[in-house]
């Protein structure tokens, strides 16, 4: 009985003292807080948990492969609607060169950079959506890059049968670019913790003028209403986080635009081209400060990973040129 009463001591002793040792690491919680407004950083290194708790489920594994059908079919459908039905059937393959970022291009490289982005959104938007369900984080990159390709690239084989395209191999490199984007930071958390691509989009008067015209589905080709921004956060930079507050929500950024090629403006007005460097409201750290890691929570963070709402850039400075219109343009369908 002795025995037994020391030993229960012992426990209660064991029991009564081990949160006092418990406390000295108590206090990494405030820092494991700071890293919160970088969703990124969280995403990457450590998959959600899937839709049924902490392992993943046929039911979480069949939802999001479904949900990943799903993104695909309506991808496909505002494709068709916003080009494929609204153009001319050619009775042969044909290429077409567009050229890259010339002054006298297609659309000034804008239509490169949207290809490019979209690979890279689709890349990354899929993974997550099967990592969500449980898949395997690398067999679930792969998967989503792989699809992103092969769907951009059947949309450009399906270009090669109309009249008004034309396969363009430019598109492909950009598709493949993207792609590579997407798995490159889905792969190695510390660049996701520094480096988002975005796109910035706010529709040009040209394309709201002609929604009854040309419908409401071809905002992929309002390059006018695009921007696209590589930005670096000031907020991984552990010093900033540490001492200046506010500041981590900052980025800096470069971004490039193209005004006037498509939709062709009523007015003639001179087409142009700018390359320039300033500063971004990191809208993903802010909203991943006040939304959590529920559903909604994430699909925010991504959101606001590969998008940037519309007057929140101040440009510091920029390197542009202009070109007047070329006579006897035409919009292109």
């Amino acid at each position: 009985m002795r025995r037994a009463r020391s030993l229960a001591v012992l426990v209660v002793v064991a029991l009564t003292t081990s949160p006092v040792r418990a406390q000295p690491p108590a206090p990494p919680p405030p820092i494991a807080a700071a890293p919160s407004s970088e969703p990124t950083a969280v995403d990457a290194t450590a998959p959600a948990p899937p839709l049924d708790g902490d392992h993943p489920t046929n039911r979480s594994l069949v939802l999001s492969a479904a949900g990943t059908a799903g993104v695909y079919a309506v991808l496909y459908g505002w494709l068709s609607l916003a080009w494929f039905v609204r153009t001319t059937d050619a009775d042969h393959f044909a290429f077409h060169d567009e050229g890259w970022f010339g002054a006298d291009t297609y659309a000034g490289g804008a239509d490169k950079l949207g290809h490019m982005w979209g690979n890279y959104a689709m890349t990354r938007g899929v993974s997550r959506i099967l990592q969500y369900g449980g898949w395997p984080r690398t067999g679930s990159i792969l998967v989503a890059g792989g699809l992103s390709l092969g769907f951009f690239t059947v949309s450009e084989i399906k270009d090669g049968y109309k009249v008004e395209y034309g396969f363009s191999y430019g598109d492909m490199i950009a598709n493949a670019t993207g792609v590579a984007l997407g798995v490159l930071l889905e792969f190695v958390p510390a660049l996701d913790r520094r480096f988002d691509v975005r796109m910035s989009y706010l529709p040009s008067d040209e394309y709201l003028a002609r929604l009854e015209e040309a419908g409401p589905f071809n905002t992929p080709e309002d390059y006018s209403g695009q921007t696209v921004l590589v930005a670096y956060h000031l907020g991984s930079i552990p010093a900033v986080r540490a001492r200046l507050g506010w500041v981590q929500y900052l980025d800096l950024s470069i971004g490039y635009r193209a005004r006037n090629y498509l939709p062709l403006p009523d007015d003639g007005a001179d087409r142009s081209q700018a390359l320039f460097a300033g500063i971004s409201l990191d809208v993903q750290a802010m909203a991943a400060a006040i939304a959590g890691r529920g559903v909604g929570g994430r699909v925010l963070d991504f959101v606001t990973e590969v998008y940037q709402p519309p007057f929140t850039t101040l440009e510091l400075g920029a390197a542009s040129r202009a070109r007047a219109q070329p006579m006897g343009s035409a919009m292109t369908p």
